[in-house]
């Protein structure tokens, strides 16, 4: 018994999630390894233990009171509850409260199983707050402002100490806000730098070693790992920490929301600077135009340069004039074509729309789209050409982004270890990812535009799936654990999840994901079995048995009688033969009084020899004639066998007539009992 409690409670140390048992909404019974750690206590210490002993007089009563709750409707339930652990830091557990009722349908312990969710909640409160603060950013005037309502955010909201925000100005990088404690400089976008590096790829990176990045400026000691993030095409933001290792993914991600927020307020700045200063321009043409205008004369000598062209290619307008246009902004390898389209111009092939990339003053490309046109003089013939043009070049990019996004979704979507249905609001399916396929067995074809509760839903819990699927069509999110089944029948167990998808105009569909959970119901379930059963006979064990004559002390199931039976000499067949031969002697021994009992009698095995067996309504007449068909039973067995030495049991049983008497005195009685028949053996 000692060694099988022992692997029990070796199986349940093995896992993380915290599990204890409650013996009423008061008192411990016992908890697993995982546990007793985060309350900083020997598990043995809690056994029987009183909750106000362990937890706080605020944690017991929060406890306490969804511990009532579970033992008097008898339900399981889920709550989220604040625990302090050993180191003192108070953690928020999510605790599934498991009743296990026994025959009579009175709750004999609860069993609770936590995870810790504290993280979790932590990033949602985050995420939350970022995105209030957007409606702050809404508010701001200016490039300043922003930025230094992003450096105070990062350090409010990120825990981030050290905030630097440079803006790209003039070809440096300009310190706009940043920590106090954040040395600011001013360097060149075009010297080696992480900050040059983020803007120029356009991607966020993490540096876990400052001091050994070859990219690194020179900068204080006190920095050793860090992060840098593009805002959009003006700058970067970058944070620093002063041990090595500093930033994790998730400080990244939240960051880059942050950043969001950034990006969309200077984009709406600096927009509404732009409408500003175009309206500053309307006395002629060429200024009114939000596209490039270039006037150029019939030799390709630059006339006019509007403004949108000077902030666009970095030229002012009298850097350029009377430049050869292809000479100064094409690359060398597309000339010939730029020259053959004028030429076209002039051969009165007008208009004509063609795409070129244009050079700036840095060298850097930019995609334009073109819409030209000629001015003639009086003789028709070409006096100037009016190249009107438009920047696409972020367009394309958002565009090959999209194009990436929708491959990393469709990869995402079909790679997903998530068996993952899309639905319309009528609840039929759209598309079906490849786990989906092989958990359940369809393909994508047979459940085109049918719907998947006719398909995947076993008619026991239509009522159940059909709530769910109403929810979520109503725009509510829905989480839980249920059966479904494949195409082929099989019932399977699966956590699932439904999303509503929105869009500002209101809902889409829906994202259907399931999990095949089906192997740790299995384990939960061998979990309990081992509870309270003896894993070699599949008998009950010792603790089950104790239970049961506990409960059975306040019945008035009387009469009530208890048979205890040794097996014989086990020492000297283990001894002689092994101890495979031993357990093979055991396992028979059970299997001869599961053969010999009724349905509603109880066998345990309550220790390694010793068996003991509860017969209720049972008075001495059919006590002895129990141990008489035992008897029969056990020489029949020994009669069919060639065995190495007979099997023998020793008998001993009691009778509690009334309740004048206690179970534990006639378990006593019945013990004593058996070792006066084993003493005349």
């Amino acid at each position: 018994m000692l060694e099988n409690n022992k692997e029990q409670n070796m199986l349940l140390d093995t896992i993380e999630t915290q599990v204890w048992y409650l013996k009423d909404p008061f008192t411990y019974g016992k908890a697993n390894q995982a546990h007793a750690d985060f309350l900083g206590v020997d598990k043995e210490a809690l056994e029987n233990k009183k909750l106000n002993k362990v937890l706080s007089d605020k944690e017991t009563q929060i406890c306490s009171l969804s511990n009532k709750k579970v033992f008097k409707e008898k339900k399981k339930i889920k709550t989220e509850e604040w625990l302090k652990n050993h180191k003192g830091q108070a953690r928020l557990l999510a605790i599934t409260k498991n009743p296990k009722l026994n025959k009579s349908g009175q709750v004999d312990y609860v069993v609770c199983s936590a995870e810790d969710i504290t993280e979790q909640k932590e990033r949602e409160y985050i995420v939350k707050e970022l995105h209030k603060i957007a409606v702050d950013f809404k508010e701001l005037k200016s490039e300043k402002e922003i930025c230094d309502m992003t450096v105070k955010a990062a350090e409010s909201l990120l825990d981030f100490t050290l905030c630097n925000v440079i803006l790209a100005k003039g070809g440096q990088f300009i310190p706009l806000a940043s920590s106090s404690n954040f040395k600011q400089e001013q360097i060149p976008i075009t010297e080696k730098s992480i900050a040059a590096r983020t803007f120029q790829e356009g991607k966020s990176i993490i540096i876990d070693d400052i001091q050994n990045s070859f990219e690194a400026v020179a900068i204080k000691n006190i920095y050793k790992s860090g992060i840098s993030i593009p805002i959009g095409n003006y700058g970067v933001f970058q944070a620093a920490a002063s041990k090595k290792n500093a930033f994790s993914k998730n400080d990244l991600e939240l960051a880059e929301i942050l950043i969001s927020h950034v990006t969309a307020s200077l984009d709406r700045i600096y927009a509404q600077e732009r409408i500003k200063e175009q309206k500053n321009f309307l006395s002629t043409i060429l200024e009114v135009q939000s596209s490039l205008v270039l006037l150029i004369d019939s030799e390709g000598k630059i006339i006019r340069f509007n403004k949108a062209a000077e902030e666009l290619t970095g030229y002012k307008e009298n850097e350029v004039k009377g430049e050869i246009f292809w000479d100064l902004f094409i690359k060398e390898t597309d000339k010939k074509d730029v020259i053959d389209t004028f030429c076209r111009l002039k051969n009165k092939d007008y208009p004509y729309k063609y795409e070129n990339y244009l050079l700036t003053k840095t060298g850097e490309e930019k995609l334009i789209v073109w819409s030209n046109n000629v001015i003639l003089n009086d003789a028709d013939d070409i006096k100037y050409v009016v190249a009107t043009g438009i920047d696409i070049t972020k367009r394309k990019r958002q565009e090959e982004k999209l194009k990436e996004q929708k491959a990393y979704f469709e990869q995402l979507f079909n790679n997903s270890t998530e068996a993952i249905v899309l639905l319309d609001n009528k609840h039929r399916v759209i598309k079906v990812n490849k786990k989906f396929e092989s958990l359940f067995g369809f393909t994508q074809s047979e459940l085109i535009n049918k719907n998947i509760d006719d398909y995947i839903l076993p008619e026991e819990l239509l009522e159940s799936g059909q709530e769910y699927t109403e929810e979520v069509k109503e725009g509510k999110k829905v989480e839980g654990e249920s059966l479904r089944k494949t195409k082929n029948g099989d019932k399977i167990n699966v956590h699932l999840q439904g999303f509503p998808i929105k869009l500002e105009n209101g809902q889409i569909g829906i994202y259907g994901l399931y999990r095949d959970i089906t192997e740790r119901k299995k384990r939960e379930k061998r979990i309990e079995y081992l509870s309270f059963h003896d894993e070699m006979t599949g008998l009950y064990n010792r603790r089950y048995f104790e239970n049961e004559l506990k409960r059975l002390s306040s019945s008035r199931q009387h009469p009530i009688t208890i048979v205890i039976g040794d097996l014989d000499g086990l020492k000297i067949i283990n001894d002689t033969y092994g101890h495979k031969k031993g357990d093979e002697y055991l396992v028979n021994t059970a299997q001869i009084l599961k053969e010999t009992a009724r349905t509603e009698d109880i066998i345990a095995r309550i220790g390694g020899d010793e068996f003991a067996m509860i017969l209720p309504e049972s008075r001495y007449k059919e006590a002895k004639s129990f141990c008489q068909r035992l008897e029969k039973n056990i020489k029949e067995f020994n009669q069919d066998r060639n065995l190495e030495k007979p099997l023998s049991i020793s008998f001993g049983f009691e009778v509690m007539i009334d309740d004048s008497s206690s179970l534990d005195k006639i378990f006593n009685k019945a013990d004593q009992n058996m070792y006066l028949n084993k003493g005349r053996k």
